[in-house]
């Protein structure tokens, strides 16, 4: 019994060891070996841990392009209600657990449900077994080239784009508490839902400890390739108090990454629009998001959370510097994701 226990703390100190390897990254400037490392292995939770794999895709076509999302979501504890749906959390053997598969997709004209699933998930070699609905789903491959099947619906091959920063690692560690996370940009091409799809994938994958909170996230693409992300956590649903503010421009054009230096943001929902303005001592950024789709998430058990994510095109984009100013007739259209979560 103790040289169990002994052996549990071990596994979870080398979560929290993870942690703050990945924190201590923060940017670009990690190896492949550790993007595999993350991507291809299943974490030893502590109380308030959650870890989960998200996979989102941008067409390029069409006046709303299509976008779909694939979760596999597993958190510390036995259950939870996920959607008002009972899943439960059985960790089987040596990466195969039982977790979430939950996804949707935007098809140009609606968006669909993918449904939730209680799957079991299976981790091999640089490969994840799984399946939505009844759909298997398999993850495989190595940074740059990955390759993505869900039964007969997807059949997709990831591929090195030409992006500023193609893959991150990034953290926050504040013990007992701490997230690290991986991010992956890159092309992908192949077959959708029935149609030939072209577009961006972003691949993350997360662990943690950390409870439920409130927060907003956002990446737009634009058509020459630049891009805009924005993160912050708040204090409630309809706080304007932010914290651990992020705000980053990639022009690709002049092969420049501007980003704001602790920003002062005001975020605002004006009907079917979400407005973004942040500046810092000598930037200032307003991009104004209009919603195509929307998506709703609920999730209850050691804590509760509603998590929405909008499909969104932005329709006004004005950055300035110092020494130059940027418009949405410079950038192209542009297609994205911005989400809020809160309590």
């Amino acid at each position: 019994m103790i040289k169990q226990l002994l052996n549990k703390i071990r596994k979870v100190i080398g979560t929290y060891s993870l942690i703050r390897e990945l924190a201590s990254i923060n940017g670009s400037n990690v190896d492949k070996s550790i993007l595999d490392r993350v991507m291809y292995n299943t974490e030893n939770l502590p109380p308030l841990g959650k870890e989960y794999w998200w996979f989102l895709f941008f067409g390029q076509d069409g006046e709303n392009p299509v976008q779909f999302m694939l979760l596999i979501f597993r958190k510390y504890g036995k259950k939870m209600l996920f959607n008002n749906k009972k899943m439960k959390f059985e960790k089987i053997g040596k990466n195969k657990f039982q977790a979430v598969t939950s996804g949707w997709v935007y098809d140009g004209e609606e968006l669909r449900d993918l449904g939730d699933t209680n799957a079991i998930v299976k981790i091999q070699e640089k490969k994840i077994v799984s399946e939505i609905s009844g759909q298997r789903m398999i993850f495989s491959g190595s940074f740059p080239n990955y390759e993505l099947t869900v039964g007969d619906l997807i059949n997709l091959k990831i591929t090195k784009g030409n992006y500023l920063e193609s893959k991150n690692a990034c953290g926050v560690f504040l013990p007992p508490f701490g997230m690290g996370w991986v991010d992956i940009f890159s092309d992908v091409d192949g077959i959708a839902f029935g149609v030939k799809f072209k577009g961006v994938a972003h691949l993350q994958k997360v662990v943690g400890a950390t409870i439920f909170g409130p927060f907003h996230w956002g990446r737009v693409i634009f058509q020459n390739g630049s891009s805009a992300s924005i993160f912050c956590l708040k204090t409630g649903k309809d706080s304007k108090i932010y914290f651990h503010k992020s705000l980053t421009f990639h022009d690709l054009e002049n092969k420049k990454i501007i980003k704001f230096d602790n920003p002062k943001l005001k975020i605002t929902r004006r009907k079917n629009n979400w407005i973004v303005e942040g500046k810092d001592n000598d930037k200032n950024l307003r991009i104004v998001l209009e919603i195509y789709a929307t998506k709703r998430y609920s999730m209850k058990g050691g804590g509760s959370q509603v998590y929405i994510e909008y499909a969104v095109i932005p329709k006004e984009f004005n950055l300035k510097t110092k020494d130059q100013v940027i418009a949405l007739y410079d950038l192209g259209k542009g297609v994205g994701t911005f989400e809020d979560a809160y309590w």
